[in-house]
Protein backbone atom coordinates (compact mmCIF):
# COMPACT_ATOMS: atom_id res chain seq x y z
CA UNK A 1 0.00 0.00 0.00
CA UNK A 2 1.44 3.37 -1.05
CA UNK A 3 2.59 5.74 1.69
CA UNK A 4 0.17 8.50 0.70
CA UNK A 5 -2.75 6.05 0.91
CA UNK A 6 -1.65 4.95 4.38
CA UNK A 7 -1.44 8.57 5.48
CA UNK A 8 -4.87 9.25 4.03
CA UNK A 9 -6.36 6.27 5.90
CA UNK A 10 -4.77 7.34 9.18
CA UNK A 11 -6.07 10.87 8.77
CA UNK A 12 -9.60 9.66 8.02
CA UNK A 13 -9.63 7.27 10.98
CA UNK A 14 -8.38 10.02 13.27
CA UNK A 15 -11.10 12.43 12.12
CA UNK A 16 -13.85 9.81 12.25
CA UNK A 17 -12.89 8.80 15.77
CA UNK A 18 -13.24 12.38 16.99
CA UNK A 19 -16.79 12.48 15.62
CA UNK A 20 -17.97 9.11 16.94
CA UNK A 21 -16.53 9.29 20.47
CA UNK A 22 -19.11 10.44 23.04
CA UNK A 23 -18.35 13.78 24.65
CA UNK A 24 -17.84 14.15 28.40
CA UNK A 25 -21.28 15.76 28.57
CA UNK A 26 -22.90 12.80 26.78
CA UNK A 27 -21.12 10.37 29.10
CA UNK A 28 -22.29 12.27 32.16
CA UNK A 29 -25.86 12.47 30.89
CA UNK A 30 -26.02 8.75 30.11
CA UNK A 31 -24.33 7.87 33.39
CA UNK A 32 -26.89 9.91 35.32
CA UNK A 33 -29.80 8.11 33.64
CA UNK A 34 -28.17 4.73 34.25
CA UNK A 35 -27.60 5.51 37.94
CA UNK A 36 -31.24 6.52 38.25
CA UNK A 37 -32.39 3.27 36.62
CA UNK A 38 -30.08 1.19 38.81
CA UNK A 39 -31.41 2.76 42.01
CA UNK A 40 -35.02 2.17 40.94
CA UNK A 41 -34.22 -1.42 39.93
CA UNK A 42 -32.57 -2.20 43.27
CA UNK A 43 -35.58 -0.83 45.13
CA UNK A 44 -38.08 -2.87 43.10
CA UNK A 45 -36.20 -6.19 43.21
CA UNK A 46 -35.14 -5.99 46.89
CA UNK A 47 -38.30 -7.74 48.20
CA UNK A 48 -37.66 -10.61 45.76
CA UNK A 49 -34.06 -11.08 46.83
CA UNK A 50 -32.88 -10.85 43.21
CA UNK A 51 -29.86 -9.07 41.78
CA UNK A 52 -29.42 -7.22 38.50
CA UNK A 53 -26.69 -6.38 36.03
CA UNK A 54 -26.27 -3.77 33.31
CA UNK A 55 -25.43 -5.20 29.88
CA UNK A 56 -24.43 -3.71 26.59
CA UNK A 57 -21.76 -1.52 25.12
CA UNK A 58 -22.18 1.34 27.60
CA UNK A 59 -20.51 -0.50 30.46
CA UNK A 60 -17.54 -1.26 28.17
CA UNK A 61 -17.40 2.32 26.83
CA UNK A 62 -17.82 1.04 23.26
CA UNK A 63 -21.23 2.67 22.84
CA UNK A 64 -22.11 5.05 20.04
CA UNK A 65 -23.38 8.55 20.81
CA UNK A 66 -26.41 8.15 18.53
CA UNK A 67 -27.52 5.06 20.46
CA UNK A 68 -29.21 6.11 23.68
CA UNK A 69 -29.88 2.65 25.02
CA UNK A 70 -28.78 -0.02 27.47
CA UNK A 71 -30.10 -3.26 28.97
CA UNK A 72 -30.94 -4.22 32.55
CA UNK A 73 -30.91 -7.96 33.26
CA UNK A 74 -32.85 -9.23 36.29
CA UNK A 75 -31.07 -12.35 37.56
CA UNK A 76 -33.47 -15.08 38.71
CA UNK A 77 -32.47 -18.19 40.71
CA UNK A 78 -32.25 -21.23 38.46
CA UNK A 79 -34.84 -23.06 40.60
CA UNK A 80 -37.56 -20.73 39.32
CA UNK A 81 -39.80 -22.14 36.60
CA UNK A 82 -39.83 -20.53 33.18
CA UNK A 83 -43.46 -19.53 33.72
CA UNK A 84 -42.60 -17.83 37.02
CA UNK A 85 -39.59 -16.06 35.50
CA UNK A 86 -41.71 -14.66 32.67
CA UNK A 87 -44.56 -13.55 34.94
CA UNK A 88 -42.38 -11.95 37.62
CA UNK A 89 -39.97 -10.56 35.04
CA UNK A 90 -42.75 -8.56 33.39
CA UNK A 91 -44.14 -7.50 36.77
CA UNK A 92 -40.72 -6.24 37.88
CA UNK A 93 -40.04 -4.50 34.58
CA UNK A 94 -43.34 -2.66 34.60
CA UNK A 95 -42.85 -1.56 38.22
CA UNK A 96 -39.39 -0.20 37.45
CA UNK A 97 -40.77 1.84 34.56
CA UNK A 98 -43.65 3.17 36.67
CA UNK A 99 -41.22 4.25 39.37
CA UNK A 100 -39.13 6.06 36.75
CA UNK A 101 -42.26 7.58 35.13
CA UNK A 102 -41.31 6.22 31.75
CA UNK A 103 -43.29 4.45 29.05
CA UNK A 104 -43.12 0.80 28.09
CA UNK A 105 -44.37 -1.98 25.87
CA UNK A 106 -44.01 -5.74 26.00
CA UNK A 107 -41.54 -7.21 23.50
CA UNK A 108 -40.69 -10.82 22.78
CA UNK A 109 -37.46 -12.73 22.19
CA UNK A 110 -37.37 -16.29 23.53
CA UNK A 111 -39.62 -14.99 26.28
CA UNK A 112 -41.39 -11.68 26.91
CA UNK A 113 -39.59 -8.69 28.41
CA UNK A 114 -40.23 -4.99 29.01
CA UNK A 115 -38.98 -2.45 26.47
CA UNK A 116 -39.02 0.96 28.13
CA UNK A 117 -38.24 4.57 27.37
CA UNK A 118 -36.98 6.69 30.24
CA UNK A 119 -35.78 10.26 29.74
CA UNK A 120 -35.29 9.58 26.03
CA UNK A 121 -33.30 6.36 26.57
CA UNK A 122 -34.45 2.97 25.30
CA UNK A 123 -34.03 0.41 28.07
CA UNK A 124 -34.71 -3.31 27.78
CA UNK A 125 -35.51 -4.91 31.16
CA UNK A 126 -34.86 -8.59 30.62
CA UNK A 127 -35.32 -11.50 33.05
CA UNK A 128 -32.73 -14.27 32.86
CA UNK A 129 -31.35 -17.08 35.00
CA UNK A 130 -28.29 -16.70 37.21
CA UNK A 131 -26.24 -19.74 36.22
CA UNK A 132 -22.80 -21.20 36.86
CA UNK A 133 -21.97 -21.93 33.22
CA UNK A 134 -22.99 -20.67 29.78
CA UNK A 135 -23.21 -24.32 28.74
CA UNK A 136 -26.25 -24.74 31.02
CA UNK A 137 -28.37 -21.89 29.68
CA UNK A 138 -32.13 -22.20 29.58
CA UNK A 139 -32.59 -19.41 26.99
CA UNK A 140 -30.32 -17.34 24.77
CA UNK A 141 -30.44 -14.29 27.06
CA UNK A 142 -28.80 -16.33 29.84
CA UNK A 143 -25.50 -16.05 27.96
CA UNK A 144 -25.31 -12.28 28.35
CA UNK A 145 -23.83 -12.26 31.89
CA UNK A 146 -21.10 -14.60 30.66
CA UNK A 147 -20.41 -12.36 27.67
CA UNK A 148 -20.05 -9.42 30.06
CA UNK A 149 -17.64 -11.33 32.29
CA UNK A 150 -15.50 -12.60 29.39
CA UNK A 151 -15.23 -9.15 27.81
CA UNK A 152 -14.31 -7.58 31.14
CA UNK A 153 -11.17 -9.77 31.08
CA UNK A 154 -10.25 -9.44 27.40
CA UNK A 155 -11.41 -6.04 26.17
CA UNK A 156 -8.53 -3.72 27.02
CA UNK A 157 -8.84 0.10 26.90
CA UNK A 158 -6.70 0.30 23.74
CA UNK A 159 -9.38 -1.66 21.84
CA UNK A 160 -12.18 0.82 22.61
CA UNK A 161 -11.49 3.39 19.85
CA UNK A 162 -10.83 0.57 17.36
CA UNK A 163 -14.21 -0.99 18.18
CA UNK A 164 -15.94 2.34 17.63
CA UNK A 165 -14.34 2.60 14.19
CA UNK A 166 -15.52 -0.91 13.33
CA UNK A 167 -19.08 -0.21 14.48
CA UNK A 168 -19.30 3.02 12.50
CA UNK A 169 -17.78 1.40 9.42
CA UNK A 170 -20.50 -1.27 9.57
CA UNK A 171 -23.09 1.42 10.25
CA UNK A 172 -21.93 3.39 7.21
CA UNK A 173 -22.36 0.27 5.06
CA UNK A 174 -25.79 -0.45 6.62
CA UNK A 175 -24.38 -3.68 8.06
CA UNK A 176 -24.57 -2.91 11.78
CA UNK A 177 -26.99 -5.12 13.66
CA UNK A 178 -27.82 -8.82 13.85
CA UNK A 179 -31.58 -8.26 13.73
CA UNK A 180 -33.58 -10.04 11.05
CA UNK A 181 -33.94 -6.86 9.01
CA UNK A 182 -30.20 -6.11 8.83
CA UNK A 183 -28.64 -9.62 8.98
CA UNK A 184 -25.32 -8.01 9.77
CA UNK A 185 -22.69 -7.54 12.48
CA UNK A 186 -23.81 -7.27 16.12
CA UNK A 187 -21.99 -5.09 18.61
CA UNK A 188 -20.68 -8.21 20.37
CA UNK A 189 -19.36 -9.58 17.08
CA UNK A 190 -17.59 -6.29 16.34
CA UNK A 191 -15.95 -6.44 19.77
CA UNK A 192 -14.76 -10.02 19.29
CA UNK A 193 -13.35 -9.25 15.84
CA UNK A 194 -11.36 -6.33 17.21
CA UNK A 195 -10.05 -8.38 20.12
CA UNK A 196 -8.89 -10.96 17.57
CA UNK A 197 -7.24 -8.53 15.12
CA UNK A 198 -6.16 -5.95 17.74
CA UNK A 199 -6.91 -2.85 15.63
CA UNK A 200 -9.28 -1.67 12.92
CA UNK A 201 -6.66 -1.41 10.17
CA UNK A 202 -5.50 -4.99 10.70
CA UNK A 203 -9.13 -6.18 10.70
CA UNK A 204 -10.13 -4.61 7.39
CA UNK A 205 -6.86 -5.64 5.74
CA UNK A 206 -7.61 -9.24 6.73
CA UNK A 207 -11.31 -8.97 5.85
CA UNK A 208 -10.50 -7.70 2.37
CA UNK A 209 -9.12 -11.21 1.70
CA UNK A 210 -11.87 -13.19 3.39
CA UNK A 211 -13.64 -15.93 1.45
CA UNK A 212 -17.08 -17.24 2.44
CA UNK A 213 -16.93 -20.45 4.43
CA UNK A 214 -13.19 -20.15 4.99
CA UNK A 215 -13.04 -17.71 7.92
CA UNK A 216 -12.81 -19.18 11.42
CA UNK A 217 -12.08 -17.17 14.56
CA UNK A 218 -11.71 -19.25 17.71
CA UNK A 219 -10.53 -16.90 20.45
CA UNK A 220 -10.58 -19.53 23.20
CA UNK A 221 -8.89 -22.15 21.02
CA UNK A 222 -11.63 -24.74 21.56
CA UNK A 223 -10.48 -28.08 20.10
CA UNK A 224 -11.97 -29.74 17.03
CA UNK A 225 -12.60 -26.68 14.88
CA UNK A 226 -9.49 -27.21 12.74
CA UNK A 227 -11.42 -29.99 10.97
CA UNK A 228 -12.97 -28.25 7.95
CA UNK A 229 -15.57 -30.96 7.36
CA UNK A 230 -16.71 -30.79 10.98
CA UNK A 231 -16.84 -27.01 10.83
CA UNK A 232 -19.04 -26.98 7.74
CA UNK A 233 -21.30 -29.64 9.20
CA UNK A 234 -21.59 -27.78 12.50
CA UNK A 235 -22.23 -24.39 10.87
CA UNK A 236 -23.55 -25.15 7.36
CA UNK A 237 -23.59 -22.33 4.79
CA UNK A 238 -22.40 -19.75 7.31
CA UNK A 239 -19.82 -17.54 5.55
CA UNK A 240 -18.19 -16.26 8.76
CA UNK A 241 -17.66 -18.40 11.85
CA UNK A 242 -16.70 -16.72 15.13
CA UNK A 243 -16.91 -19.25 17.95
CA UNK A 244 -18.57 -17.76 21.01
CA UNK A 245 -15.81 -17.76 23.65
CA UNK A 246 -18.34 -18.74 26.35
CA UNK A 247 -20.18 -21.37 24.27
CA UNK A 248 -18.32 -23.41 21.63
CA UNK A 249 -21.60 -24.61 20.13
CA UNK A 250 -22.58 -21.13 18.98
CA UNK A 251 -21.44 -19.03 16.02
CA UNK A 252 -21.62 -15.36 17.02
CA UNK A 253 -21.67 -14.44 13.31
CA UNK A 254 -24.58 -16.76 12.44
CA UNK A 255 -26.84 -13.82 11.58
CA UNK A 256 -24.48 -12.45 8.92
CA UNK A 257 -25.99 -13.30 5.52
CA UNK A 258 -23.87 -14.35 2.55
CA UNK A 259 -24.76 -11.11 0.78
CA UNK A 260 -23.75 -8.95 3.73
CA UNK A 261 -20.55 -10.91 4.27
CA UNK A 262 -19.54 -10.12 0.69
CA UNK A 263 -20.66 -6.50 1.02
CA UNK A 264 -18.37 -6.14 4.02
CA UNK A 265 -15.45 -7.77 2.20
CA UNK A 266 -15.87 -5.50 -0.84
CA UNK A 267 -16.29 -2.41 1.36
CA UNK A 268 -12.97 -3.23 3.07
CA UNK A 269 -11.26 -3.62 -0.32
CA UNK A 270 -12.70 -0.36 -1.62
CA UNK A 271 -11.80 1.59 1.52
CA UNK A 272 -8.18 0.39 1.38
CA UNK A 273 -7.95 1.31 -2.31
CA UNK A 274 -9.84 4.60 -2.17
CA UNK A 275 -10.16 5.69 1.47
CA UNK A 276 -12.96 8.11 2.22
CA UNK A 277 -14.98 9.19 5.24
CA UNK A 278 -18.10 8.33 3.22
CA UNK A 279 -17.52 4.70 4.21
CA UNK A 280 -18.45 5.73 7.77
CA UNK A 281 -21.06 8.42 7.15
CA UNK A 282 -23.74 7.99 4.51
CA UNK A 283 -25.61 11.05 3.31
CA UNK A 284 -29.27 11.14 4.27
CA UNK A 285 -31.17 9.58 1.39
CA UNK A 286 -33.72 11.67 -0.48
CA UNK A 287 -35.76 9.75 -3.05
CA UNK A 288 -36.22 11.31 -6.46
CA UNK A 289 -39.49 9.92 -7.90
CA UNK A 290 -38.86 11.60 -11.29
CA UNK A 291 -35.46 9.95 -11.61
CA UNK A 292 -36.89 6.62 -10.46
CA UNK A 293 -39.61 6.86 -13.11
CA UNK A 294 -37.01 7.44 -15.82
CA UNK A 295 -34.98 4.47 -14.56
CA UNK A 296 -38.05 2.24 -14.61
CA UNK A 297 -38.99 3.35 -18.12
CA UNK A 298 -35.45 2.93 -19.41
CA UNK A 299 -35.26 -0.67 -18.15
CA UNK A 300 -38.35 -1.62 -20.18
CA UNK A 301 -39.37 -4.09 -17.51
CA UNK A 302 -42.56 -4.37 -15.46
CA UNK A 303 -42.79 -3.26 -11.81
CA UNK A 304 -45.63 -4.51 -9.66
CA UNK A 305 -46.21 -5.14 -5.97
CA UNK A 306 -48.81 -5.36 -3.26
CA UNK A 307 -49.24 -3.65 0.08
CA UNK A 308 -51.11 -4.62 3.22
CA UNK A 309 -51.34 -3.67 6.88
CA UNK A 310 -48.34 -4.64 8.99
CA UNK A 311 -49.29 -7.31 11.55
CA UNK A 312 -48.77 -6.48 15.21
CA UNK A 313 -45.56 -8.48 15.70
CA UNK A 314 -41.98 -7.47 16.49
CA UNK A 315 -39.63 -6.71 13.56
CA UNK A 316 -37.57 -9.86 14.21
CA UNK A 317 -40.67 -11.92 13.37
CA UNK A 318 -42.04 -9.65 10.65
CA UNK A 319 -38.95 -9.42 8.40
CA UNK A 320 -38.40 -13.18 7.99
CA UNK A 321 -42.11 -13.63 7.24
CA UNK A 322 -41.95 -10.88 4.62
CA UNK A 323 -38.92 -12.44 2.93
CA UNK A 324 -40.47 -15.92 3.02
CA UNK A 325 -43.68 -14.60 1.45
CA UNK A 326 -41.82 -12.55 -1.16
CA UNK A 327 -39.76 -15.57 -2.16
CA UNK A 328 -42.87 -17.77 -2.41
CA UNK A 329 -44.84 -15.30 -4.54
CA UNK A 330 -41.76 -14.79 -6.71
CA UNK A 331 -41.57 -18.57 -7.24
CA UNK A 332 -45.24 -18.75 -8.23
CA UNK A 333 -44.83 -15.90 -10.73
CA UNK A 334 -41.73 -17.59 -12.11
CA UNK A 335 -43.59 -20.89 -12.49
CA UNK A 336 -46.20 -19.02 -14.52
CA UNK A 337 -43.49 -17.66 -16.86
CA UNK A 338 -43.45 -14.13 -15.47
CA UNK A 339 -39.66 -13.89 -15.38
CA UNK A 340 -38.70 -12.27 -12.06
CA UNK A 341 -35.61 -10.07 -12.42
CA UNK A 342 -35.69 -8.61 -8.90
CA UNK A 343 -37.89 -8.68 -5.85
CA UNK A 344 -37.71 -7.14 -2.39
CA UNK A 345 -39.75 -6.48 0.73
CA UNK A 346 -40.19 -3.40 2.87
CA UNK A 347 -42.01 -2.33 5.99
CA UNK A 348 -41.96 0.71 8.23
CA UNK A 349 -42.57 -1.70 11.16
CA UNK A 350 -45.71 0.27 12.03
CA UNK A 351 -48.60 0.08 9.61
CA UNK A 352 -47.40 -0.70 6.09
CA UNK A 353 -45.81 -3.66 4.31
CA UNK A 354 -44.90 -3.76 0.62
CA UNK A 355 -43.64 -6.70 -1.45
CA UNK A 356 -42.62 -5.74 -4.96
CA UNK A 357 -41.25 -7.38 -8.10
CA UNK A 358 -39.48 -6.41 -11.31
CA UNK A 359 -40.48 -8.65 -14.21
CA UNK A 360 -38.84 -9.23 -17.59
CA UNK A 361 -41.90 -8.12 -19.57
CA UNK A 362 -45.36 -6.69 -18.83
CA UNK A 363 -47.25 -9.28 -20.89
CA UNK A 364 -46.89 -12.87 -22.08
CA UNK A 365 -47.97 -14.42 -25.43
CA UNK A 366 -51.44 -15.92 -25.52
CA UNK A 367 -50.09 -19.39 -26.26
CA UNK A 368 -47.39 -21.45 -24.58
CA UNK A 369 -45.33 -24.26 -26.10
CA UNK A 370 -44.78 -27.42 -24.04
CA UNK A 371 -42.18 -30.05 -24.87
CA UNK A 372 -43.50 -33.51 -24.07
CA UNK A 373 -42.19 -37.08 -23.99
CA UNK A 374 -40.40 -39.04 -26.69
CA UNK A 375 -42.56 -40.80 -29.28
CA UNK A 376 -40.76 -44.00 -28.24
CA UNK A 377 -42.39 -43.87 -24.80
CA UNK A 378 -45.84 -45.39 -25.37
CA UNK A 379 -47.11 -44.84 -21.83
CA UNK A 380 -46.06 -41.19 -21.56
CA UNK A 381 -47.19 -40.48 -25.13
CA UNK A 382 -50.72 -41.61 -24.28
CA UNK A 383 -50.81 -39.56 -21.09
CA UNK A 384 -49.52 -36.44 -22.86
CA UNK A 385 -52.03 -36.66 -25.72
CA UNK A 386 -54.92 -37.35 -23.36
CA UNK A 387 -53.99 -34.35 -21.19
CA UNK A 388 -53.51 -31.76 -23.94
CA UNK A 389 -55.62 -32.88 -26.93
CA UNK A 390 -58.56 -30.70 -25.89
CA UNK A 391 -56.41 -27.66 -25.12
CA UNK A 392 -54.80 -26.93 -28.44
CA UNK A 393 -52.59 -28.19 -31.24
CA UNK A 394 -50.28 -31.21 -30.71
CA UNK A 395 -47.42 -32.15 -33.04
CA UNK A 396 -44.00 -33.82 -33.18
CA UNK A 397 -40.62 -32.12 -33.39
CA UNK A 398 -37.81 -34.59 -33.99
CA UNK A 399 -38.70 -37.43 -31.64
CA UNK A 400 -40.63 -35.36 -29.07
CA UNK A 401 -44.29 -34.55 -28.73
CA UNK A 402 -45.10 -30.83 -28.49
CA UNK A 403 -48.32 -29.17 -27.33
CA UNK A 404 -49.59 -25.64 -27.70
CA UNK A 405 -51.79 -24.43 -24.87
CA UNK A 406 -53.55 -21.18 -24.13
CA UNK A 407 -52.28 -19.34 -21.07
CA UNK A 408 -54.72 -18.66 -18.26
CA UNK A 409 -52.92 -15.40 -17.41
CA UNK A 410 -51.19 -13.21 -19.97
CA UNK A 411 -50.86 -10.24 -17.61
CA UNK A 412 -49.27 -10.35 -14.17
CA UNK A 413 -51.81 -8.21 -12.31
CA UNK A 414 -54.70 -10.74 -12.60
CA UNK A 415 -52.31 -13.55 -11.66
CA UNK A 416 -51.06 -11.70 -8.59
CA UNK A 417 -54.65 -10.99 -7.58
CA UNK A 418 -55.51 -14.68 -8.02
CA UNK A 419 -52.59 -15.68 -5.78
CA UNK A 420 -53.63 -13.34 -2.98
CA UNK A 421 -57.43 -13.60 -3.10
CA UNK A 422 -58.10 -16.49 -0.75
CA UNK A 423 -58.97 -17.27 2.83
CA UNK A 424 -56.30 -17.44 5.49
CA UNK A 425 -55.94 -21.22 5.42
CA UNK A 426 -55.55 -21.28 1.63
CA UNK A 427 -52.93 -18.55 1.69
CA UNK A 428 -50.95 -20.50 4.27
CA UNK A 429 -51.25 -23.62 2.11
CA UNK A 430 -49.80 -21.61 -0.79
CA UNK A 431 -46.77 -20.76 1.35
CA UNK A 432 -47.75 -17.28 2.52
CA UNK A 433 -46.41 -16.70 6.05
CA UNK A 434 -48.89 -17.02 8.91
CA UNK A 435 -49.08 -13.48 10.33
CA UNK A 436 -49.15 -12.01 6.81
CA UNK A 437 -51.90 -14.36 5.64
CA UNK A 438 -54.30 -12.92 8.17
CA UNK A 439 -53.68 -9.32 7.07
CA UNK A 440 -53.72 -10.12 3.33
CA UNK A 441 -57.04 -11.97 3.74
CA UNK A 442 -58.45 -8.85 5.36
CA UNK A 443 -57.19 -6.41 2.71
CA UNK A 444 -54.42 -5.89 0.17
CA UNK A 445 -53.73 -3.42 -2.63
CA UNK A 446 -51.94 -4.24 -5.87
CA UNK A 447 -49.58 -1.46 -6.96
CA UNK A 448 -48.02 -0.84 -10.36
CA UNK A 449 -45.38 1.73 -11.32
CA UNK A 450 -47.43 4.83 -10.55
CA UNK A 451 -48.56 3.62 -7.14
CA UNK A 452 -45.09 2.37 -6.21
CA UNK A 453 -43.59 5.74 -7.12
CA UNK A 454 -46.20 7.61 -5.08
CA UNK A 455 -45.18 5.63 -2.00
CA UNK A 456 -41.57 6.81 -2.33
CA UNK A 457 -42.75 10.34 -1.51
CA UNK A 458 -44.48 9.25 1.67
CA UNK A 459 -41.91 6.64 2.70
CA UNK A 460 -38.33 7.71 1.84
CA UNK A 461 -36.87 4.38 3.00
CA UNK A 462 -39.08 2.56 0.50
CA UNK A 463 -37.72 4.91 -2.14
CA UNK A 464 -34.24 3.78 -1.15
CA UNK A 465 -35.22 0.13 -1.58
CA UNK A 466 -36.39 0.88 -5.12
CA UNK A 467 -33.36 3.02 -5.92
CA UNK A 468 -30.99 0.26 -4.79
CA UNK A 469 -32.24 -1.89 -7.67
CA UNK A 470 -30.69 0.54 -10.15
CA UNK A 471 -27.43 1.24 -8.32
CA UNK A 472 -24.33 0.04 -10.16
CA UNK A 473 -22.40 -2.05 -7.66
CA UNK A 474 -20.70 -5.42 -7.25
CA UNK A 475 -22.91 -6.62 -4.37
Amino acid sequence: MAGDTVDRINMILHDVLKEVTPTDQEKQQTGAVLDKVRVATDQIIKPYGFSHMVAGSYIRDTWMPDKKEFDIFILFPKKHSREKLEKQGLEIGKNIVRKLRGTHKIAFAEHPYVRANVDGYDIDIVPCYKLDSALKIKSAVDRTPFHNEWLSRHLFPKFIPEIRLMKWFCKGQELYGSDTKTLGFSGYLCELLLINYRNFRALIEAAAKWEPGKVLINLEGFPGFDDVDYLHKKFPKQPLVVIDPVDPGRNVAAAVSAENFMRFVFACKEFLNKPSREFFFRERFKPDPSKLELEMTDRKTKFIGFSFKAPDVIPDILWPQLRRTGRRVSDILQQNDFGVVNWNVWTNDLDKCIIFFELEAPNLPRYKKLIGPSVFSKKHTGEFIEKYKSKGRIWIEGEFWVAEIKREFQEVRPKLKEILTADEATLKAKGIASYLSKEITSSFTIMQERELLSHTRRYPEFGKFLTDLFEERVV
